[in-house]
């Protein structure tokens, strides 16, 4: 039984393709197959083919990867809907019903290889779209198409012509017109297929009603379009020379030279926007090489005029509530852009309080709009930041699109980025200008330095330390600084924070903690003391970085502590005057008016020996008064001849003295006499009048024991307090007179048990 209508089986979904009237459309899942088709379509290039069906390959995959092309009829590139429709119905009706009848006959003849010139030309007009996707530029593809339609189309004069808004210009012809135009669009056969889209097949173009040939000898034409801005023509001399299957066949090929050229120019777009991306990357890049502002924004408007190609760039900055230009193209007037109000400023100010980018297609269109000059048209407005505003202006409408936009936006943020990175050094330049002026004028020792995992490192130290400290800076730049001023023994109390008296307050700035207090830090000539600020600028974990400032108070010091001793002396006098002068005076003249009113005159023995007390508490308030006096200059004396000196001038009673020979010691004589005689005086006051009395040397210094009864350890750090005694007869100051001696000449003395038990006074330097 014989079909009515052919059948054309498609192995894929191809969104239901219209072959019009009387043609089937057959996939898998209906009862006819392949080999009971009229044509078959397939997507896969590794698909069975029936023998004897015309199929068409349908694929995205290129011709060049198909293996065996030659199992196929035609090839088109999937998503090309037309040129499908038109190769199957060009392959249907050059095919007739063969192979959709059920006649054995017609099969077998179908089954065998065709012979006609028609088809012989489709399969080498199928070959041949092989060179057309081997080109490289839409010349080229032209310039290949015009030889396919010479050598497998056979037409004698064709031509490619392209619209670009003037007119049609030749871009590729077999008799080397190509450059030649513009030709009028609104006239003839080629501006006809450029408006309509469609094809046409013109037998005689004197008899068509709008052919308008510029040649009288040409007679019969084929016009096909090629996309939106293209047209394919063939012209001949002679009458009817083309038919429907020179149309078919035309339209093919313009189909394979319209997709090709899409994809050229698409590869082409792509490949110089990734061009032109990568150079605005680099431009960026360079971008971020500026140091100040003014350059930063002469070289944003060098990028965009270079690599985004706009006819005029601007950069405004907003300053004092205005835009003010600060840079512009080079080929810009001089007037190209105007200081403006935020408040009133055009779409510049509406696009910087919006921060949102705004592409102008006609200002001459636009109600916000204030174009400086007349011959502005189309603006391009980004936001950079909180900075200012980015515009591009061009001479015609619709200049800018989104990508440009893009593009643009993308440099605005690294100009933005940049922008505030020179404005924070710039900040932090000043600040550092500020705090080195700060530094190096402070009047106090003043170090900058670092702090990293515990470990102090001096970046600078002002004169005045070098001054106060004694260390050269080149010494101390670069070094530890703690190793060199803290000395060896802990403060009491260096970190008054809790959880923190452990703490040497220098570190405190890698924690971003500020200090001040009095420290003891060793300076070239000695340990001094000082108030230390600490000031952190960076806090840290384990890092920072900050300033100590070292306020010299050693002088203010000492001369508090000589203040505080002046006070205790005075006190002490005072207590002498109120109470121990008072008393021996009190029994003086009691006993004198008891002489008077009686006649006993023993009375006046006892007067006498109140006023002997009386004349040693004198004594003794002078050698008070130059307690802590330092001495100043000393001498080698021989100690066992100064001991003698002073037992000589005290009174000893029955008492013995033993010294050592050979011991010398550096001491003022005189003050010396006097603390041995003072010594002296104790012990026979505390030992009786047959104390024996013992002076000699011990690493250091010397020392002075008795066999006496010696003093018990619990009283041992009292005895030095001034009134301070257990005998009878003191008066409790020659303790603190052998004292205030000692530490005049720098001397510490301590008070132990002698060799006999009695007391021993050890005195070291």
């Amino acid at each position: 039984m014989h079909a009515t209508d052919p059948t054309v089986f498609v192995d894929d979904d191809f969104d239901g393709i219209d072959l019009g009237d009387g043609v089937t459309v057959a996939s898998p899942s209906d009862e006819k197959g392949p080999s009971d088709a009229a044509c078959v379509v397939v997507a896969d290039p590794d698909a069975e083919v029936p023998d004897g069906v015309p199929t068409v390959l349908y694929t995205d995959v290129p011709p060049e990867a198909v293996d065996r092309p030659d199992r196929f009829d035609a090839y088109v590139r999937r998503g090309d809907r037309a040129a499908l429709e038109s190769q199957v119905r060009w392959l249907l009706a050059s095919g007739g019903d063969a192979g959709a009848s059920g006649d054995a006959e017609d099969a077998e003849r179908a089954a065998e290889p065709r012979n006609d010139p028609e088809w012989d030309r489709l399969k080498r007009l199928y070959e041949g779209t092989t060179e057309l996707i081997a080109a490289e530029t839409v010349e080229e593809l032209y310039e290949r198409a015009i030889g396919l339609t010479e050598d497998i189309l056979e037409f004698d004069n064709t031509s490619f012509f392209r619209h670009d808004g003037e007119g049609f210009y030749v871009v590729a012809n077999n008799d080397g017109l190509a450059g030649t135009g513009p030709i009028s669009d609104e006239t003839g056969l080629l501006g006809r297929t450029y408006r309509t889209g469609r094809s046409f097949l013109v037998d005689d173009v004197r008899d068509h009603p709008e052919a308008d040939p510029n040649d009288p000898a040409y007679r019969s034409a084929l016009s096909v379009p090629a996309g939106d801005d293209a047209v394919f023509q063939a012209i001949s001399n002679e009458v009817g020379a083309y038919d429907e299957t020179d149309l078919t066949l035309a339209e093919l090929l313009v189909s394979y030279v319209s997709e090709t050229r899409s994809r050229i120019e698409s590869e082409a777009a792509v490949r110089q926007s990734r061009e032109q991306i990568e150079r605005l990357h680099r431009g960026a890049t360079e971008l971020a090489a500026a140091t100040s502002l003014d350059e930063l924004f002469e070289r944003t408007v060098e990028i965009t005029d270079d690599i985004l190609e706009f006819d005029i760039s601007y950069v405004g900055v907003v300053e004092d509530g205005h835009i003010v230009p600060t840079a512009i193209s080079s080929d810009a007037p001089a007037d190209g852009a105007e200081r403006v109000p935020l408040d009133d400023g055009g779409i510049a100010a509406e696009v910087y309080l919006s921060g949102t980018t705004n592409i102008t297609d006609d200002v001459r269109d636009h109600p916000e709009a204030r174009p400086v000059k007349r011959m502005y048209r189309a603006v391009l407005s980004v936001p950079i930041g909180d900075i200012g505003v980015f515009q591009a202006t061009a001479f015609t409408p619709a200049a800018f699109d989104e990508r440009d936009a893009e593009l643009t936006e993308l440099l605005m943020a690294h100009v933005a980025v940049t922008a505030e990175r020179i404005r924070a050094e710039s900040r932090l330049r000043d600040e550092r200008d500020r705090s080195t002026a700060l530094f190096e004028h402070v009047s106090d020792a003043a170090v900058a330095y670092d702090v990293e995992g515990g470990a102090l490192t001096v970046r600078d130290v002002n004169r005045a330390f070098q001054s106060a400290f004694g260390y050269d800076a080149d010494d101390v730049v670069g070094s530890d600084l703690l190793g060199r001023i803290v000395p060896p023994e802990p403060d009491p109390d260096p970190v008054p924070e809790p959880g923190a008296d452990e703490t040497i307050p220098e570190l405190l700035v890698a924690a971003g903690e500020s200090y001040r207090g009095e420290v003891r830090r060793r300076t070239e000539g000695g340990v001094r003391e000082f108030i230390l600020n600490v000031v952190p600028l960076s806090p840290g974990e384990e890092r920072g970085a900050g300033y100590a400032i070292y306020t010299d108070i050693t002088e203010r010091k000492t001369r508090e502590s000589e203040l505080e001793r002046q006070n205790e002396r005075l006190e002490e006098f005072a207590n002498i005057v109120s109470h121990d002068l008072r008393n021996p005076l009190s029994v003086a003249r009691g006993n004198l008016d008891l002489a008077r009113e009686t006649g006993d005159e023993s009375r006046f023995d006892t007067a006498e020996r109140a006023l002997e007390q009386m004349e040693q508490l004198i004594d003794d308030l002078l050698s008070l008064a130059r307690r802590g006096q330092l001495v100043d200059e000393t001498e080698r004396v021989d100690l066992p001849a100064v001991a003698k000196q002073a037992w000589a001038t005290t009174e000893t009673a029955d008492a013995e003295l033993v010294t050592c020979q050979s011991v010398v010691v550096d001491a003022d004589e005189d003050r010396l006499v006097e603390l041995l005689a003072n010594l002296f005086r104790n012990a026979v006051e505390h030992g009786g009048r047959d104390v024996r009395v013992e002076v000699g040397g011990v690493d250091g210094g010397f020392y002075v024991e008795d066999d006496g009864p010696g003093i018990e350890p619990e009283r041992r750090d009292e005895v030095f307090e001034p009134g301070e005694t257990t005998g009878e007869d003191g008066i409790g100051y020659g303790l603190a007179i052998v004292e205030s001696i000692a530490e005049a000449h720098g001397w510490t003395a301590v008070v132990t048990s002698g060799t006999a038990g009695g007391a021993r006074f050890e005195f070291r330097a």
